[in-house]
């Protein structure tokens, strides 16, 4: 071992500790990282050294290199795959997909673990299997409150179809992307992988980890939360929805078609001519121009704008109802003269303030309907308004505008931003232009579309995960420029010699699988596949082999919340216990570990 590599090796330890420990945020540990590989050559680099035979300039990365993680095509891609991610949240397609498919589990937590996996785990192949799983877990608790689930029960699957379905395309997982970088980069192999290259191996995981949880995982998923999930209430309004001509709701009972969990909302009354229900509201057969009465929050209500079945109305009568193209808006009123002791008929919204009146903030009906109620000042009602409307609204002394929910959940803006993502994978699988560029030109898409906001593409962006990624990958230069890479290949190859090669994939999936358990699944990647690159000239494998092998790994630990993204999210919530990781998660591991070496082997890629 040369002294390169001892102090190549000793930055890595330093920052394996600091990442285990997370005794510093990782965006942090990982900027040191990138500062100290940069800053060696240059501050201890010295002729004296070079005559001894320690040639520091030689080992480690030049400023550029060591600035090269910036501007990496992965940490690039990474990028902007978390803004396409976020343009597809935003667009509903994923909420639409959840509420439709929520009927269909029932109380059946067979056809729940079918619908988690095939639902999140193809999703997560085609956009970010992260920001897949932070968009779901919202559903998947709420889901669990009104059908009484233990919560825990539904998170662990999630996250960990989340993990196995990023394993289906390059895109899946950041890791994928990284790796695909490296070998980009590496003589010894030259090119990017393409788009669907190892997908049959990621169906098989997904496949396995889908039989696994309807067998052996059903019965180790936790019996009870390791606490009960806060059930942190959204504000709530009460509306009235008039039942449409042709709905298919007429000549039925709400209980019937299942429209409070359909909807989510709380029906409170049914309201036809002269005739109300209160207790038997449920249980009445509906007719047109009938009117429910509904409590909702307000994505429930922007949901019901759309909904074929029933029509939001506005003002409270029977002719307007509230727009899907418009603004909705809750407001505190202010002016006792305008609102105080005053019908919303006789304030007249249309007229003040071009605005219509959808909702009101009480929890109780005191009169029959809501154009009886009287308002009063300090109470929070619900207005539907025109973007131009709304900047005259923000001057207006009579209300507060307490915050605004734009409709981002209409269907055509499901259909483009679908469609953009649509494209970038396509037109990076089938032609030859690279991931990256597609990828960007989706993001400019999505903005000059109108389904990300310039202002909200920012914050869709996990920027920790970015430095993680420009921080570590200067480390991998480091690792292969000072021959440590080298180094590992052959005292692994020492030690294996003779070793069938499943084996030693098992033994590379096993490593990665504790270090990534102890640091992160890219900064395992990155020490990992150097090594896993010259390991394949001493050993009877193939550099891609043993290099997916280690992506696959660092993609899949299911042994606690440190290791991936995913699974410190469901230990957010409070639900999982930290032990309920390993007892799940470590029999899943054994499995793919078999199976996943077994099948690079014997089926290749």
């Amino acid at each position: 071992m040369t002294v390169e590599i001892a102090l190549v090796f000793l930055i890595t330890a330093c920052a394996l500790s600091l990442f285990a420990t997370q005794k510093l945020p990782i965006d942090v540990t990982a900027l040191g990282i990138l500062v100290t590989v940069m800053a060696v050559p240059l501050v201890f680099h010295s002729e004296w050294l070079v005559d001894r035979g320690v040639n520091l300039k030689a080992a480690f990365p030049t400023v550029s290199e060591s600035l090269s993680g910036l501007s990496n095509p992965a940490t690039v891609t990474v990028l902007c795959m978390f803004i396409l991610s976020g343009g597809i949240q935003r667009s509903g397609m994923i909420h639409l997909a959840a509420k439709k498919l929520m009927p269909v589990v029932g109380d059946s937590e067979i056809r729940e673990l079918v619908i988690i996996g095939g639902l999140i785990g193809l999703i997560s192949g085609f956009i970010n299997n992260t920001a897949a799983v932070a968009i779901a877990i919202p559903l998947m608790l709420d889901m669990s409150r009104r059908r009484d689930y233990t919560a825990s029960r539904v998170l662990i699957p999630l996250s960990f179809f989340g993990m196995m379905g990023g394993t289906l395309t390059v895109i899946g997982t950041s890791t994928n992307i990284l790796t695909s970088s490296i070998l980009a980069d590496s003589p010894e192999f030259g090119r990017s992988l393409s788009m669907f290259e190892f997908t049959h191996i990621g169906v098989i995981i997904l496949s396995v980890g889908l039989l696994y949880f309807l067998t052996i995982g059903r019965i180790l998923l936790p019996k009870e939360d390791a606490r009960p999930v806060a059930n942190e209430k959204e504000e709530e309004f009460v509306v009235e929805l008039s039942v449409a001509h042709d709905s298919e709701l007429i000549g039925k009972e709400l209980d019937e078609t299942e429209f409070e969990d359909k909807s989510g909302a709380s029906v409170l009354k049914l309201v036809r001519g002269g005739r109300s229900w209160i207790d038997k509201a449920k249980k009445t057969e509906i007719k047109a121009g009938d009117v429910i009465i509904v409590h909702a929050t307000v994505r429930q209500i922007m949901d019901l704008v759309t909904d074929d079945q029933v029509e939001v109305l506005s003002d409270f009568d029977g002719t307007r109802h509230a727009r899907s193209e418009s603004h909705v808006v809750p407001v505190l009123l202010r002016s006792r003269q305008v609102f105080d002791g005053r019908k919303p008929p006789q304030v007249n919204f249309w007229k003040r303030y071009q605005a219509r009146l959808i909702g009101l903030d009480t929890r109780r009906i005191r009169s029959r309907r809501l154009a009886d109620e009287e308002l009063r000042v300090g109470e929070v009602v619900l207005l539907d308004i025109s973007r131009t409307a709304l900047s005259q609204l923000h001057r207006s002394f009579d209300v507060v505008v307490l915050d605004e929910f734009r409709d981002y959940f209409g269907r055509g803006r499901m259909i483009t931003a679908g469609s953009i993502v649509a494209l970038v994978v396509l037109l990076a699988a089938l032609t030859p232009l690279p991931i990256v560029l597609t990828a960007l030109a989706g993001v400019i898409a999505m903005v000059v579309t109108g389904c990300v906001a310039s202002s909200d593409m920012y914050d869709d962006v996990a920027w920790d995960v970015i430095f993680l990624l420009a921080g570590v990958i200067p480390l991998g230069i480091a690792m292969t420029k000072s021959g440590g890479a080298e180094w590992v290949g052959s005292l692994i190859a020492v030690y294996t010699l003779g070793w069938h090669p499943v084996l030693v994939l098992m033994a590379l999936y096993v490593v990665t699988t504790l270090l990534t358990e102890m640091v992160s699944n890219n900064a395992s990647a990155v020490i990992l596949v150097p090594i896993a690159i010259s390991l394949s000239e001493k050993l009877p494998l193939e550099p891609l082999t043993l290099v997916l092998t280690i992506m696959f790994a660092a993609s899949t630990t299911f042994l606690s919340p440190i290791g991936y993204q995913t699974n410190t999210m469901i230990y957010g919530t409070g639900a999982v216990k930290f032990t309920d990781f390993a007892r799940v998660g470590a029999p899943l591991n054994v499995i793919l570990m078999i199976v996943t070496s077994s099948a690079l082997y014997w089926i290749g890629v």
